[in-house]
């Protein structure tokens, strides 16, 4: 934010001599020009203010408010001008927004319109996860991260307030800077030409979860040290993308488009490895590892070739295709397996992955309108995932990172390959002029795998919809059953993981699902909106097989949702607005065991309230605007014991959990006369703009961990105890914000 005085001093010279305006403020776009139409004329808008607290807030504490925008206190500014050429000859558009900080943007528009039409841009886009991150790892934003030595585990007291005095606090989070740039061009009716590249850069902060190990030795390792580490982030993305498209008429007489697309991204990380030190450990040896290193994610590419088109065919048909293929390829050098000097790396088959997947994508879409009142849509889809990566197979590794524990057998990888597939039929019946109604079915079928002999689910879908458009008011409403079924009786998922054992993608599945919502018109000025929906899923695993042969896995995951919105148009300069939706989330999972003896049971409930008023207390002078959100969650976990027995006794009773959200945003607008800015050698109307912004968010979740050591929260758990956190978990704030600014449009 280095030079902000010098961009505001700019903007408060462009308030007085220049017309500029926001494209978020497009609304408030003057399109006054001069009564004889000169070749030129000109529009624009200009915003120069400042932000405030209007109460204390602690700094440390507003990482969620701050997450993908900057409001802190401080000058900001908004512009845009435009020029303009009589004619539609040529149009010139430059604007910027909350200029200076980090969640600023620029934009340039080019055009003649109907010719040719290019736009550029720069924006910034903040992600902040935290404002009050605590870590005693550094130097931040490097690849090698060293750390005070703690003491030998098990922690202690000592131990903690010797980590608090060499700890830092920080902001944990990445901005994303981003140039892009965007052309149209139309030489003819019939041919449409575009394309766009963009360049982001990423750089910042974020969390990494690793692990290490440390005294004691238990069955042949060390004890699990989980840590959170600020990760550096340096990377960048290009995307480039053409189309061109031709328009026409068939032989036939009927119309038809078709175009050819080409897009390409580039992926390079500056960085592909982080090493860091474990604080447990004051000597290295091959169980307890003082330094260790994680991969990150490697340099890649893809591309993508695209042909769609459209066409009209007799017995009023038409059909509308695409077809994609793209091409993605990874080839960087694999990293030694351990940096351990204690520790022979493991040895591999290749240098590298040599990765390349290939994707088919076929979209056909034919509509037939068979009589003016009866309409059928037919449909099918084919998407393939198809990796070329030959096997690669790695001897010498050790299931715990940078240690020599836990020797595992020769590993070969396999290749990730699977299709799906999808076809529906739909029918579209208008019987009466207000009522319009359809059944309709679907299939999806999804096979996972290397080989052709690779079970696959297959999923039958039946629905019906039907609308109903009386004039004062409109119902839409939709039904569809399905089931999902998987063509053999058990998925082992891995080695290490029960056979019995389901992941949900592959569970026998019926589903229920369901939306209405009925706009009613209840006077001139009043509307009303009920509305709402459901969704059933309930899975076919059985948890009482018998002992030693349970199907495990999540039973049940019910949710809907009802609701109601009220607008009010009492008259030209008063309208209001209420909204209400309730959700609610069932979910039924046992325990991942042959036999389990846990049955775990959540629902959450939010309830999301919503008030809103536009009021013009002054005609053509004095607008207010007010929107005030309330929202409130509840999560209840219950633990119960199963046919089997009990995991636990007692049964471990969970806090519910819940979370408070307040917002209200009321911005009031002042319009001067004319005369004012007129009387004073300027062109165009001067405004004043107040905005109080106040939100609060409190939670008492019970798993929100604000704390840096885990022996603070337990220190009897040996593997908590040595967890060294970031102290992010903290979702409670409360900021009152203010704004004021002043402001020109002609």
């Amino acid at each position: 934010m280095n030079g902000r005085a010098g961009l505001f001093a700019t903007c408060a010279a462009l308030v007085i001599g220049v017309s500029l305006t926001s494209p978020t403020f497009a609304g408030e776009k003057a399109s006054a020009r001069a009564a004889a139409d000169p070749v030129w004329w000109y529009d624009g808008y200009a915003e120069v203010g400042g932000r405030f607290d209007l109460n204390s807030p602690n700094k440390t504490t507003l990482g969620k408010f701050y997450e993908y925008r900057d409001l802190q206190p401080g000058v900001f500014g908004n512009f845009f001008i435009g020029a303009h050429r009589s004619g539609g000859l040529f149009d010139f558009d430059v604007w910027g927004k909350n200029v200076g900080w980090d969640d600023q943007a620029f934009g340039l528009d080019l055009a003649q319109p109907g010719a040719y039409y290019l736009t550029f841009g720069w924006d910034q886009t903040p992600h902040l996860f935290a404002k009050n991150a605590i870590t005693t790892f550094g130097p931040l934003g490097s690849s090698v991260l060293s750390t005070a030595y703690y003491g030998a585990p098990p922690p202690t007291a000592a131990a903690q307030a010797f980590v608090s005095s060499q700890s830092t606090m920080f902001d944990l989070g990445f901005r994303r800077d981003t140039a892009s740039a965007q052309f149209r061009w139309t030489p003819t009716d019939n041919w449409d030409v575009n394309g766009g590249y963009s360049h982001m850069h990423r750089e910042g902060l974020q969390a990494l979860n690793a692990v290490s190990f440390t005294t004691p030795v238990s069955r042949g390792a060390g004890t699990r040290d989980p840590l959170e580490l600020p990760k550096p982030v340096d990377d960048t993305t290009q995307n480039g993308n053409i189309k061109g498209e031709y328009a026409g008429t068939t032989p036939w007489g009927k119309p038809f488009n078709v175009a050819l697309g080409y897009g390409i991204s580039v992926y390079q990380n500056d960085i592909n490895s982080l090493t860091f030190q474990n604080p447990w450990n004051g000597v290295n040896s091959a169980t307890f590892p003082l330094w260790n290193r994680y991969s990150l994610d490697p340099d890649n590419q893809a591309q993508m070739f695209s042909l769609s088109g459209g066409v009209g065919l007799p017995w009023k048909s038409r059909y509308m295709g695409t077809f994609q293929y793209s091409i993605m390829t990874q080839d960087d050098p694999f990293l030694p397996s351990t940096i351990n000097p204690a520790v022979a790396p493991a040895t591999l088959t290749a240098a590298s992955l040599n990765g390349d997947a290939r994707t088919t994508l076929s979209n056909n879409v034919l509509t037939t309108e068979i009589t003016p009142f009866l309409k059928s849509i037919l449909r099918y889809r084919y998407y393939d995932y198809h990796s070329r990566q030959m096997p690669i197979t790695i001897t010498g590794l050790f299931a715990n990172p940078d240690t020599g524990a836990g020797a595992e057998a020769p590993l070969t990888t396999t290749p990730l390959n699977f299709t799906k597939q999808n076809a529906s039929a739909d029918l579209v019946w208008r019987p009466l002029d207000w009522l319009t109604v359809g059944p309709g079915y679907a299939w999806e079928r999804w096979k996972r795998g290397s080989y052709s002999d690779t079970p696959a689910t297959d999923e039958n879908i039946v629905k019906a919809f039907a609308d109903a458009n009386w004039g004062w008011s409109t119902l839409r409403t939709s039904l569809q059953y399905s089931q999902r079924r998987y063509e053999a009786p058990y998925i082992v998922v891995t080695a290490n993981n029960n056979t019995a054992y389901r992941v949900k993608e592959y569970a026998d599945r019926d589903r229920w699902k369901g939306m209405a919502s009925w706009a009613i018109q209840v006077t001139d000025n009043v509307s009303f909106t009920p509305n709402g929906g459901i969704r059933h899923d309930d899975y076919l695993t059985d948890p009482f097989r018998g002992p030693g042969n349970s199907e495990i896995g999540l039973l049940n995951d019910h949710t809907w949702n009802a609701g109601a919105d009220l607008a009010w148009t009492a008259n030209h300069s008063v309208a209001f607005y209420v909204s209400y939706m309730h959700e609610d989330g069932y979910r039924q999972v046992y325990e991942n065991g042959s036999t389990p003896t846990l049955n775990m049971q959540t629902r959450d409930k939010i309830d999301t309230f919503i008030i809103g008023s536009k009021v013009t207390l002054i005609p053509e002078k004095l607008f207010l605007d007010t929107n005030y959100t309330f929202s409130r969650s509840s999560s209840v976990w219950t633990s119960d014991c199963t046919a089997y027995g009990c995991l636990n006794t007692p049964q471990p009773v969970f806090p519910v959990a819940h979370n408070t959200m307040n917002r209200l945003d009321a911005r009031l607008k002042y319009m001067f006369d004319e005369a004012v800015t007129r009387n004073a050698g300027i062109m165009g109307q001067a405004f004043v703009k107040l905005r109080v912004l106040w939100e609060k968010n409190k939670s008492d979740n019970w798993q929100t961990l604000s704390q840096q050591l885990g022996w603070a929260v337990n220190p009897a758990d040996s593997t908590l105890s040595r967890a060294v956190f970031l102290a992010t978990g903290n979702p409670n704030y409360d900021v009152v914000l203010g704004q004021v600014s002043v402001g020109l449009k002609w």
